[in-house]
């Protein structure tokens, strides 16, 4: 049975630090099965990590990552 250090530990460990999370804001555009316009709102602390998984969901369901600006044009954009 693990001692209640060891789990207080885990726990710290888990929480992580606020400090080093620094997550941004990512605006993902493309083209869905049928050509739909796709607009994609992330938050991420990875953004390599999030655009690679993101073009694989597109990729898999016949779509395709854009460019930015290449779907944005097409709607009028109602958040901050």
């Amino acid at each position: 049975m693990p001692s209640k250090d060891r789990i207080e530990a885990a726990i710290r460990s888990a929480q992580g630090n606020e400090a080093d999370d620094s997550y941004e804001e990512i605006t993902y555009e493309g083209y869905g099965p049928g050509s739909v316009a796709i607009v994609v709102h992330a938050l991420s602390n990875n953004r390599n990590r999030t655009t690679g998984e993101l073009r694989h969901i597109f990729t898999r369901h016949g779509g395709k990552l854009g460019e930015r600006g290449s779907i944005s044009y097409l709607f009028l954009i109602m958040w901050g």
